[in-house]
């Protein structure tokens, strides 16, 4: 039998209590209605925590999976609780890399749809800026660093800023996600790169402000590293879409991970 003070902590929810904290991609949610309806299983439960003073919760990873379960209407879902600040979960960020979109093109919407402005410095300058909260991002190009200067006098945490600067090159480049500003490591393995996008290091606070705002971070930024995660899991969704309440969810689930842990079948 294992430790239990390691196993995961899942519990039902009702879906419309879990928030996004980062925009999703509608594409993605349809094609995971599909493969849903085709499994009838969910076999990796959404990662969730608290917000403080609500009865909601944040959706720290698995946004897309809640949000195809309110697109089918099956009002639970079995997620993983955690404590934000005290489980040893620990939140990271995601660079975009941006490819096929012409550098010009790219700085000129920059400039000319935010009124953003570019500043050169140095990759040392740029990072120490960023770590401050002097600039809300930086850019990584062939031809050097370019700080992206908010023209609003409040450079706390901005999220329409935000979702504007993603938005002036999403749909019209692909984007990748990396975990280093290096072009020398990253331009090898993308053709066509145009440049690196380096977003700020947010903390457990930030995540829970956005939420409770209702606010969303552009996609693919967030990263949640979470020890003892739950996966395959494999829960019926007849279970989470049946007529019974709560409560009756929460026992079926209590009593098959008992018999889970007696088969040593859950990790």
């Amino acid at each position: 039998m294992k430790d239990s003070t390691n196993l995961p902590d899942l519990r039902v929810f009702p879906v419309h209590l879990l928030v996004p904290h980062e925009d999703c991609d509608p594409r993605r949610i349809e094609s995971l209605c599909r493969r849903l309806l085709e499994e009838q299983r969910l076999k990796n439960p959404p990662i969730v925590a608290p917000i403080p003073e609500t009865e909601r919760y944040v959706i720290l990873d698995g946004a897309n999976r809640v949000l195809a379960f309110q697109a089918m209407n099956i009002p639970h879902i079995v997620a993983q609780l955690v404590d934000y600040n005290n489980s040893g979960v620990v939140l990271d960020t995601w660079y975009h890399v941006v490819t096929d979109m012409n550098l010009d093109e790219f700085e000129s919407a920059l400039a000319c749809s935010l009124g953003l402005c570019l500043e050169d410095c140095s990759l040392e300058e740029a990072r120490q800026a960023l770590a401050n909260r002097e600039i809300v991002a930086y850019i990584v190009c062939e031809s050097g660093v370019r700080k992206v200067c908010n023209p609003r006098e409040n450079m706390q945490l901005d999220i329409h800023f935000l979702n504007q600067l993603v938005n002036v090159y999403r749909g019209k480049a692909n984007i990748f996600r990396a975990s280093n500003d290096i072009w020398e490591k990253q331009a090898p393995y993308y053709p066509g790169i145009t440049a690196i996008v380096i977003f700020p290091r947010y903390t457990p606070e930030d995540i829970l402000l956005v939420a409770r705002n209702g606010d969303k971070i552009p996609t693919g930024i967030t990263r949640h590293i979470i020890p003892y995660r739950a996966v395959n899991i494999n829960i019926p969704l007849s279970v989470l879409a049946a007529d019974w309440s709560l409560e009756q969810k929460q026992a079926w689930l209590h009593d098959w991970l008992m018999e889970r842990m007696a088969a040593n079948a859950i990790r």
